[in-house]
């Protein structure tokens, strides 16, 4: 999940217009908003963060995952998925494993996700 596809989602989500999303926004450019979903931008600022969350309609755990998106992270899909599942979970420790440097094979399934948080909460 990039920051690209998440807005797209949370957009069709709530069966959103780039016009409709750019009203709920405040006015930001629905043309802008347009170029952040393709990802032609990258690294909006916090305020364009915030507006389009509010506007989206973004709970707490979207909220984060949507901010560390716009600094530029990828996050893995099932990663991204125990995000936004596991809520028991702090955030602190998906972003310290989202912004993780792995050498050798990056984790791709849930499993092996939580044991690298495990060992995070561990320490």
């Amino acid at each position: 999940m990039d920051l690209a596809e998440f807005i797209a989602t949370m957009r069709e989500r709530k069966e959103l217009s780039f016009r409709d999303l750019e009203k709920r926004a405040h006015d930001l450019d629905h043309s802008y908003i347009w170029r952040l979903e393709k990802g032609d931008r990258v690294a909006p600022s916090d305020e364009v963060v915030a507006r389009l969350g509010q506007a989206l309609e973004l709970d707490n755990r979207e909220s984060e995952v949507f901010k560390l998106l716009a600094k530029s992270v990828a996050v893995e899909t099932s990663l991204y998925q125990l995000m936004l599942e596991r809520t028991d979970i702090p955030w602190e420790d998906f972003e310290d494993v989202a912004t993780m440097s792995f050498r050798g094979e990056r984790p791709n399934t849930k499993e092996s996700w939580m044991k690298r948080i495990e060992l995070i909460q561990q320490m």
